[in-house]
């Protein structure tokens, strides 16, 4: 019996999922400019080290690092007053974060809407399992919410809360 129960327990633990809700850019944004720190946005194409992404340990999912930090180059256009049209072409850091055993996975070589942190050291990506300030394939429709908010218009998300 008490291996029936701790099968149970090791089955609901393994089928547990993360639940995110979906990432919005626009709620992105809103969180951005409401935040003390400085913010900016690129679209370009991300590139890193891939083999360096955390993995939960096989042993112990939770044991995942919390926090891995790479460098990645991003390679696009800043948001600016004319949209995106701003080169952006530099190095950067890429703060891939786990939560418990669920770590982000973003790709190399992939094209973003990277929300980008500017501190003292340069700036910084953030790539969570929820993809909250990283958002893969943008379409012109993300772009162009970003745009209208960055110009005071607008800033209404296209994916309400249900």
């Amino acid at each position: 019996m008490r291996w029936a129960v701790a099968l149970l327990v090791l089955a609901a633990t393994q089928a547990s999922a993360l639940s995110c809700l979906r990432p919005d850019a626009v709620a992105a944004y809103q969180a951005a400019d409401a935040d003390d720190a400085r913010w900016g946005l690129v679209v370009g194409t991300l590139n890193f080290d891939a083999t360096k992404l955390p993995k939960a340990p096989a042993g112990d999912p939770n044991d995942a690092p919390p926090l891995t930090q790479l460098r990645a180059r991003l390679d696009g256009q800043a948001l600016g007053a004319d949209g995106f049209a701003t080169p952006f072409d530099r190095d950067i850091d890429l703060h891939v974060q786990c939560f418990g055993p669920w770590c982000a996975q973003p790709q190399s070589a992939q094209t973003y809407l990277v929300f980008l942190e500017h501190t003292a050291d340069g700036q910084r990506a953030y790539a969570d399992p929820c993809g909250t300030k990283l958002f893969a394939n943008p379409t012109a429709a993300d772009l162009a919410r970003m745009q209208s908010c960055f110009a005071g218009e607008a800033c209404v998300s296209d994916r309400p809360l249900p």
